[in-house]
């Protein structure tokens, strides 16, 4: 029995990964972005563990996230699942950084540098990191503001943005397999009505990640759906690149992501 926890695990893979986790006897712990959503979680998957609340649109609300799992301990598995796609351009309070693109980039890398480490460390990403503009320049949004948002585009550029992430902690994490998952394109919430991947191969995925059902030796891999390694972009393995993120993130939390 392991224990895992699952961000934005409300819906979705994340919901669906957790029932199966649940059923298989592990200790899961979700998370909700609030106290309503968490009560009804709780009421669909009574067998979880508990529901940690936080909004990862919010420096200090990960930053709580992270404080109230380190309180819970270890966990072997942490998969940082949550994440946006359509919408307008929402300033993010405390960053002025658009929600998605906290979310997808932002929140990640504040959990992965005040969790506790796990022994498997996910980040979701999406085969469509492969539509993104890899100049990483302005990668928050700060200089081209809304005027130049568009939804579709920046969520590419921030599934990129991640994957690099990633790839920046798994040189970094010596004992954790830190991997990234396509989970594939299904009528979830963020999906969309026309999706045709099916919900059950990319959660084959996240379940084998959670159980360590793999060759842990691995890091800086990319998974697919149906437990399948994956190629990504090349450019995805350029360290120049990948720190050029991490300074970013850096910069906008004050947080510094330890070696």
């Amino acid at each position: 029995m392991v224990r895992i926890l699952i961000t934005g695990s409300t819906d979705g893979f994340g919901l669906e990964a957790a029932r199966q986790l649940v059923q298989r006897n592990h200790t899961v712990y979700l998370h909700a972005r609030s106290q309503e959503r968490a009560d009804e979680v709780k009421a669909k998957l009574p067998g979880a563990a508990g529901v940690l609340v936080a909004d990862l649109t919010s420096v200090a609300e990960t930053c709580k996230l992270a404080e109230e799992a380190n309180a819970i301990g270890v966990f072997d598995s942490v998969i940082l699942n949550a994440g946006l796609l359509y919408g307008p351009f929402r300033k993010t309070p405390d960053t002025g950084v658009p929600a998605m693109v906290f979310v997808n980039v932002i929140a990640p890398y504040i959990l992965a540098c005040l969790l506790k480490r796990p022994k498997r460390l996910t980040f979701i990403a999406s085969v469509l990191h492969r539509e993104a503009n890899t100049d990483v320049k302005d990668i928050f949004w700060l200089e081209r503001g809304e005027k130049g948002f568009q939804d579709f585009p920046a969520y590419c550029d921030s599934k990129l943005h991640v994957m690099l992430l990633a790839n920046a902690v798994a040189r970094r994490f010596n004992g954790t397999s830190v991997t990234s998952v396509h989970p594939g394109w299904v009528a979830t919430k963020l999906g969309g009505q026309g999706a045709t991947d099916k919900l059950e191969d990319g959660v084959e995925t996240y379940v084998m990640m959670a159980e360590g059902d793999y060759d842990e030796s691995l890091t800086g891999v990319y998974f697919e759906p149906k437990r399948k390694i994956g190629e990504p972009l090349a450019v995805t393995a350029d360290e120049n690149l990948q720190e050029v993120v991490v300074k970013a993130c850096e910069d906008i939390t004050s947080l510094k992501l330890a070696a």
